[in-house]
């Protein structure tokens, strides 16, 4: 065993120069490991600060802004991989396990036998497909709602609002998004490999750049197309759900233009605590109040 986990508590405490050497020598390998993932989000932040500088925005207002610096405590956890080790990858493999005992005649075999790029082809549509009705289902359902609308709470739109979602909410949509994979039966590298290349495009699509694809809005998921989802005129609440494919919007009748009206994010007549801690009491909140007959501002999504 090497790294962080083969630290004896004893000899660190006997030795403390030694543990030092080992824990920064375990740090070092894993952000040299993780250097797609950090390149990405400096790439798509700088993106963003261009395009803010560009239009001539406050940058310290925006990017000093309280609800800013939360989304800045999801983006330093989500490098930590802390909530991902501790909970949601273990949920995950729960599920994955659990339906290869328990429902093994959900298995497509077959896929199995497939090169790797059909096999990524495959996983990738399916799983976008799935992804476009929970989020669907996130915004229509009251319920579900109240899960998903600490992601909608942003009113500065920007590249680390995408981390922005309660322990939670990504607890259940990463169980969700891990059916297609374990039902598939394909190689346990290709969900990894496939949500490191979509990274990227989550968090471009969260910068607030207003850039569209063109023709290509029609297929896939633009910023400009996503910023209108996040929205919250009256025109565009539930509204451009798709993850990576727009097809799906316009194969079911959710899609809808930006138009020329400068858009404004966050929730419809409710503010959430801009506090970490207390978003993830959010969803809690949203169901007691829910059940209790009292209507939630947030009953009305953005």
């Amino acid at each position: 065993m090497s790294g962080l986990l083969s630290i004896d508590p004893a000899r660190a405490l006997a030795d403390p120069a030694s543990a030092a050497i080992a824990i920064v020598d375990s740090l070092s390998r894993n952000l040299a490991a993780e250097q797609w993932f950090y390149g990405q989000f400096v790439a798509a932040l700088l993106l963003g600060l261009t395009i803010d500088l560009l239009r001539r925005r406050d940058l310290v207002s925006r990017y000093w802004s309280r609800s800013v610096r939360v989304d800045a405590v999801y983006a330093v956890l989500e490098f930590l991989h802390l909530i991902q080790f501790a909970v949601i990858l273990p949920v995950g493999l729960f599920i994955t396990r659990g339906l290869q005992v328990w429902a093994p005649w959900l298995e497509v075999t077959a896929l199995a036998q497939l090169p790797v790029w059909a096999q990524l082809t495959i996983l990738f549509v399916v799983t976008d497909f799935c992804v476009y009705w929970w989020h669907r289902l996130q915004h229509e359902s009251r319920i579900v709602w109240q899960f998903h609308k600490t992601h909608h709470s942003q009113v500065n739109l920007n590249v680390m609002t995408t981390f922005r979602a309660t322990v939670i909410d990504r607890i259940v949509a990463f169980a969700i998004m891990a059916v297609p994979a374990a039902m598939m039966q394909v190689d346990a590298a290709l969900p990894v490999a496939l949500a490191a290349v979509l990274q990227f495009h989550q968090l471009v699509i969260h910068s607030d750049s207003g850039w569209s694809f063109g023709p290509l809005d029609r297929i896939f998921v633009s910023p400009s197309f996503h910023e209108v989802h996040h929205s919250s005129l009256e025109p565009h609440l539930d509204r451009n759900y798709g993850g990576v494919l727009s097809i799906w919007d316009h194969m079911f009748g959710t899609s809808v233009a930006r138009g020329d009206q400068p858009l404004v994010y966050g929730l419809v007549a409710e503010r959430l605590p801009e506090a970490w801690l207390w978003q993830q009491a959010t969803p809690v909140i949203g169901l007691w109040r829910l059940f209790r007959g009292r209507s939630p501002a947030a009953e009305t999504s953005a």
